[in-house]
């Protein structure tokens, strides 16, 4: 027992070390969601209020929410199953719907749902699949893979994906046309995350990419969010802003509301839906942390 306590105080204080450079972003609870939306798992920000959906084994449905995070509407989806949804985006009036969750790394039928939206109701009207180029192994152990992926965002006319990647607490960039045809995806940059990366968005004002994780330490749940400039097609890493949730626990989306500040989501227990107390603009101006592969003077 003695053995367990120790062991348990050195995560904590590994964990500390970690996070101690880290700004600490402040959050608002804004939101209690019912038993229905408590595997929240995607959020994108939608005319006046949000989008949220739960994830694997739950109902093929979209959560209508207002500013202040109250479920207005539920809409049935036609034409797609929950494999395993784990985040929404959105191109103009499009929305774009990511079935890619792969813990166990054995999927090949991961697929993007490109969505028309009526009135109370949804429709998946294109189905764009994806795959990996450099996955072969598609029976790893559990959680000892890097194929895994939860996050999606749209980038000036493309979709983003960043992978979950397991073994390295990293995240792999992939790129994809909506209008091209289907082709394997392949890695297109890679990010030193530490952590295991769960949602994104995209702010084009200010050419941002907003990228939300936890740690992978089950005993001590962190969460974290990253700020990276986009410039050209390619995200600027040593230029990055780390910081460090307030709140911990498994935080799964992330939107920027029409305020100009943060949403998070997180699953479970406790509060679901978040706010951050500074403005994205404000935490953009707080300066750029200086990355280990920052350029030196």
């Amino acid at each position: 027992m003695i053995r367990l306590i120790l062991l348990f105080l050195g995560f904590s204080l590994l964990i500390g070390c970690a996070s101690a450079d880290s700004p600490r972003l402040a959050l608002t609870p804004v939101a209690d969601f019912p038993d229905r939306l408590s595997e929240t798992s995607g959020l994108v920000a939608w005319q006046d209020g949000f989008i949220s959906h739960n994830d694997s084994g739950n109902g093929v449905e979209l959560f209508m929410l207002d500013a202040a995070g109250q479920i207005r509407e539920i809409w049935p989806l036609a034409g797609a199953r929950n494999r395993d949804w784990e985040d929404i985006t959105i191109a103009g009036d499009t929305l774009y719907l990511a079935d890619i969750g792969n813990n166990g790394g054995y999927r090949r039928d991961l697929v993007i749902y490109r969505l028309s939206m009526a009135s109370q109701a949804a429709r998946a009207v294109q189905e764009i699949p994806v795959r990996y180029a450099e996955q072969t192994n598609f029976m790893p152990p559990q959680h000892r893979h890097n194929f895994d992926a939860e996050a999606l965002t749209w980038v000036d006319g493309e979709l983003w994906l960043l992978t979950k990647r397991w073994l390295d607490e990293q995240t792999a960039l992939y790129k994809l046309d909506p209008g091209a045809p289907p082709t394997p995806l392949t890695e297109q940059q890679r990010l030193d995350t530490r952590m295991l990366v769960t949602a994104a968005d995209y702010d084009a004002g200010s050419q941002t990419l907003i990228v939300l994780g936890y740690g992978r330490n089950w005993l001590v749940r962190r969460a974290y969010l990253w700020l990276y400039p986009v410039r050209d097609g390619r995200i600027i890493e040593w230029q990055g802003r780390h910081f460090t949730l307030a709140e911990g626990g498994q935080f799964e989306g992330v939107a920027l509301g029409a305020d100009g500040h943060l949403y998070l989501t997180r699953e479970g227990y406790q509060s679901n839906l978040f706010r951050s107390q500074q403005s994205l603009a404000v935490l953009l101006l707080g300066g750029l942390a200086q990355g280990p592969d920052a350029p030196r003077p």
